[in-house]
């Protein structure tokens, strides 16, 4: 059965990182690129972030009792698959799974700044807040 007080909770979480992501991409790329601070605190969130939605998809895919998932990328696939999520929005936390990979295990080769920029440019809280309906 899926815990929805423990859903809202994640969201919740996933909220706040989107802030305070959405406030780091405001800055202008000199700003941004010129204090390793804001890099650092847009890597963190940007992973704190992407595994937030890996929660939440694992907790849903276990409730139902899915399918296990082989890897990072295919939470989304398979929530994609059962309709618990739009394909299309599916499709792009596929590649944000995939980015998490890139940003936890090649970190020296990622560029921050366009995943910031990709990464808050996907309708998040929109999508997850009907999660609900659709369990």
């Amino acid at each position: 059965m899926v815990n929805f007080q423990k859903i809202e909770k994640q969201i919740q979480m996933l909220d706040k990182y989107l802030d305070l992501l959405k406030q780091l991409s405001r800055l202008s790329l000199v700003e941004f690129t010129g204090d390793p601070r804001n890099h650092g605190s847009a890597e963190r969130f940007l992973q704190l972030a992407i595994e937030t939605t890996l929660n939440i998809g694992n907790h849903i895919i276990s409730s139902h009792n899915f399918e296990a998932p082989q890897d990072y990328s295919d939470i989304f696939k398979i929530l994609g698959k059962h309709n618990i999520l739009p394909k299309d929005f599916a499709g792009e936390l596929t590649n944000m799974a995939r980015f998490r990979n890139r940003l936890v295990h090649v970190y020296w080769e990622v560029d921050v700044e366009r995943g910031l920029r990709l990464f808050i440019s996907i309708p998040f809280l929109p999508e997850y807040t009907v999660l609900e309906q659709r369990m």
